[in-house]
């Protein structure tokens, strides 16, 4: 059917082609897709299209010249206030729904399912309770702040989160990599009775607070660690009203994996003192940290206190036996149900047999000693302590790590149960979690990797999770944190090193990664060896870097190829991948897999130059001795704006491209003895002589719906010249200045030489650049057109209309 509105429409001769071996349509064709008839054929009746004519046809929706860059923001503004001016109208619904978008659970709480989903969530939120209990205590400890705020941290910042998360499995609370984080800047600010190598030397700091329940060092922790909480709070804040979180796209899963692996190692390490009791265990922060705490551990590993190490070691095993073997047993869970809480009964047996035959008096291991019971005080946050300015880049780097952690963990488990998740939601939501929780002495918060991981494996299936954690920890903080007084802190250090096994085990990925992809291997290897050997936020920022570096050296070096007609079809694939794809004789198309700009102009040009032969062309041009004395003047006329300045070995492109071309021949010819199907295509693959044929069958159609006769005349064996250059922009999705520039320079230097650049599947952003670079000079709109086969028909048809132009083999026109 014609197209409506189409130019020409109704009149004779109207240029159309047809697509297929229409007239052998009962041939049967090997490998057709199962959901199609064996003998399925396409066929195509239409108009031969450029750009302007399609555009008429079909009606561009925004016509008219493209808009300049002020224009544009003054009319993205006007649309912007529209949109706000539009909401802001006072209305009861437009109130409710701008507390429901803050708010969501007063929105999801009053359609809960309590029949269906109580029971389970009920179930989840008392396992996460029972375990946040003595991760709480633990994590507050590898802060370096006293042990009870860790149990505030597993309760107050939930309140908020609760009201506020779009997450549904996410769990909220302590966490090894952001407590060791924190406990750098708490080491640094905060006053300890004890030096880094465990000698008292500030005994009055341990006396208590009038009217407190911390002593002097206790409350100058808490005060830091409660700064730091605002501050993140703030950032993160910050992030989710400026609508930050599409920026979690660049964090990619391998730079996640890589980072948290290598942290992983950091919070094991950080429990050696724990585990083994040695007395001068330094603390290090900065580069090279790691390697400095192995160093100076194997110096004082002689001072190893035998009982704190039979009380970790046993904790470890009982831990680990528990949680990779009976946790993971199908059988084991069949019976229970649910995981059996390995760290809670550590907790009960460690405190009970400490009790029993007093670890600390008679064996010198240390436990707790003082958990005060009791609803915490509010005071606001006291920053004295605290030099904000010096430290802002390691409390922006928690706020980025703590995002980035719960941002993909919640990905994943709103991709597993089938729901949405507002990143900028959870910005927000742990943002004030983190700032409402600083008035209740807590330090940062964030999402738990094994938490959340637990939460939906036990069947949680909304945050009503967190409200049944919440009171399962209340009631520890009121009435039973007493009786965690004896726990040993070797059973603590064993609950934070086996929590971390499972993250250190990705290092595992390298080897899998390794055999899918060398850029996604790089970004992990990178991340992780930059936490491992510099320092957790050091490594962040070097993992960052190099992932965004990636993505530059990818646009910077595209891939660049010939495009080869599929013979029968209108379908263009590279030579160098399909065998059976010929090259229209006197047409080079080229396509450039990448946005052209800046960074890759010049990696472009010598790449499309290299496939489509020009600089052979250019060459013989100027040694041609009509042409001396006017190259230089014709091919530098007109204001590029682009300078090809990068001194780029074409030879050099030449060669690789040499090479690629050897390479796809012996790649083809090693199919051939494995492949049936591929070795019955190769027998019937046209020859050059009958690959022209193949374009002349698509124009004596052209003939037979009224088009003059345009038939390709292949009564010589010589090959013909290339007269016309395609540059497939299918994959261009944008171009700067510069790359307009290229392709202005490119037609300059193609019609000195007598071949004409066309350009086809441009996108409207394309298009609109170049018409603003005022490059319809240079690329007539005539010369874009909407897909490759059109501008092959229209090269075609323009090679047949010129026989006063002969085609000399040196690449010079007469």
């Amino acid at each position: 059917m014609d197209a409506p509105n189409s130019p020409g429409h109704g009149a004779k001769k109207t240029p159309v082609f047809v697509v297929g071996d229409i007239d052998n349509s009962n041939a049967k064709t090997p490998g057709i897709h199962p959901g199609l008839q064996p003998d399925a054929r396409l066929q195509v009746t239409r108009f031969v299209y450029d750009q302007p004519r399609f555009d008429l046809a079909y009606g561009l929706c925004e016509p008219g010249p493209p808009l300049s860059p002020w224009n544009n923001v003054k009319r993205m503004a006007a649309k912007s206030w529209a949109r706000t001016k539009g909401n802001s109208r006072c209305s009861p619904r437009i109130g409710l729904n701008c507390v429901t978008r803050w708010f969501p659970a007063l929105d999801w709480v009053p359609k809960y399912n309590w029949r269906t989903s109580l029971l389970m969530d009920f179930a989840a939120g008392v396992t996460i309770g029972f375990l946040n209990t003595p991760q709480g205590v633990a994590y507050a400890i590898l802060t370096l702040c006293p042990p009870v705020t860790g149990l505030y941290v597993s309760f107050f910042p939930l309140l908020v989160y609760f009201l506020m998360a779009s997450s549904r499995q996410c769990s909220l609370g302590t966490d090894a990599i952001t407590s060791l984080m924190t406990s750098k800047i708490v080491r640094q600010y905060a006053l300890f009775p004890e030096d880094t190598n465990g000698v008292l030397v500030h005994p009055e700091y341990n006396a208590l607070v009038n009217g407190s329940s911390y002593t002097v060092a206790e409350l100058s922790q808490v005060q830091v660690a409660t700064a730091v909480a605002v501050l993140v709070g703030c950032w993160q804040l910050a992030f989710g009203l400026l609508g930050a979180g599409g920026l979690v796209v660049y964090f990619s899963d391998q730079l996640v994996q890589g980072f948290t692996c290598g942290a992983a190692f950091h919070v094991f390490s950080s429990q050696l003192k724990s585990i083994f009791g040695v007395k001068g265990l330094k603390d290090y922060y900065g580069a090279l940290k790691l390697i400095k705490t192995y160093v100076n551990f194997f110096t004082v590993i002689g001072t190893t206190h035998i009982p704190t190490l039979v009380t970790g070691i046993i904790s470890v095993i009982i831990l680990v036996f528990i949680k990779f073997y009976l946790n993971t047993n199908p059988k084991v869970l069949a019976v229970l149900k649910v995981p059996i809480p390995a760290e809670l009964l550590i907790v009960i047996f460690g405190t009970l047999i400490s009790y029993l035959i007093g670890l600390d008096p008679y064996y010198g291991v240390r436990t707790i000693k003082r958990i005060p019971t009791g609803m915490p005080i509010p005071f606001a946050p006291d920053f004295s302590r605290l030099d904000v300015g010096a430290v802002m880049g390691d409390i922006f780097a928690i706020a980025v790590v703590t995002l980035c952690i719960s941002i993909t963990l919640g990905l994943l488990f709103a991709n597993k149960n089938n729901y949405a998740l507002d990143p900028n939601q959870e910005f927000k939501a742990q943002g004030l979690a983190k700032i409402f929780g600083s008035f209740f002495h807590c330090f940062p918060s964030s999402i738990s990797i094994a938490r959340t991981a637990v939460q939906n494996d036990v069947g949680g299936k909304t945050q009503i999770v967190s409200l049944v954690q919440c009171l399962i920890v209340l009631i520890v903080i009121v009435a039973l944190g007493k009786y965690l007084e004896p726990l040993p802190h070797p059973c603590l250090g064993a609950i934070v090193m086996v929590s971390v096994l499972k993250l250190m085990m990705q290092v595992l990925e390298l080897r899998k990664l390794w055999t899918i992809s060398l850029v996604d291997w790089s970004i992990f290897l990178a991340v992780f060896l930059g936490v491992l050997i510099l320092d957790v936020d050091l490594g962040l920022a070097v993992g960052i870097g190099w992932g965004v570096m990636t993505i530059m050296l990818r646009l910077q070096k595209p891939k660049v190829g010939q495009l080869g007609r599929l013979p029968g079809t209108d379908i263009y694939r590279r030579t160098d991948v399909y065998q059976t794809a010929v090259e229209v004789p006197g047409v080079r198309i080229v396509r450039v897999d990448a946005p052209i700009y800046f960074a890759n102009a010049s990696y472009v040009k010598a790449r499309v130059y290299a496939w489509a032969g020009l600089n052979t062309l250019i060459r013989d041009w100027k040694n041609n001795p009509a042409n001396q004395g006017k190259g230089e003047k014709e091919m530098t006329a007109g204001n590029f704006a682009y300078a090809n300045n990068l001194a780029l070995d074409q030879g050099q492109a030449e060669a690789e491209i040499e090479e690629q071309r050897e390479r796809s021949k012996s790649v083809v010819s090693s199919m051939n003895g494995q492949n049936s199907y591929v070795m019955h295509r190769l027998s019937v693959a046209p020859r050059p002589r009958q690959r022209r044929m193949t374009i002349k069958e698509d124009l004596t159609r052209l003939e037979m719906h009224g088009v003059e006769n345009v038939a390709f005349e292949d009564d010589t064996e010589e090959d013909v010249p290339i007269s016309h250059i395609i540059l497939d922009c299918s994959e261009v999705c944008f171009v700067d200045v510069t790359g307009v520039g290229f392709l202005k320079k490119t037609q300059v230097e193609c019609s000195s030489v007598g071949v004409e650049l066309l350009l086809a599947c441009t996108t409207k952003a394309v298009r609109d650049m170049l018409e603003l670079c005022g490059a319809q000079e240079f690329i007539k709109q005539d010369q874009m057109f909407v897909t490759v086969h059109d501008a092959v028909l229209y090269a075609v048809n323009k090679q047949k209309r010129m026989p006063a132009v002969s085609i000399l083999r040196n690449g010079s026109r007469t």
